[in-house]
């Protein structure tokens, strides 16, 4: 799929910021609102983070050798 162009992702921005304001003062769809339990998860075990442990490894090591 091709990336949209940079006026219609500012058109896009626009559209939303209008309706969020909308919403603010009561008009049209609510907000959506996040279930803070489900947040807190997430951002406590950094879901969908694998990191590449011989990587790690190898970074710390080269990091500790150099003494300046």
């Amino acid at each position: 799929m091709a990336k949209a162009s940079r006026s219609n992702r500012r058109r896009k921005a626009r559209k939303e910021q209008r309706k969020e304001k909308a919403a603010q003062r009561g008009e049209g769809e609510a907000l959506k609102v996040r279930n803070q339990l489900v947040l807190g998860m997430i951002l406590h075990c950094k879901g969908g983070r694998f990191r590449d442990r011989k990587k790690e490894r190898d970074r710390r090591l080269c990091r500790d050798r150099i003494d300046i």
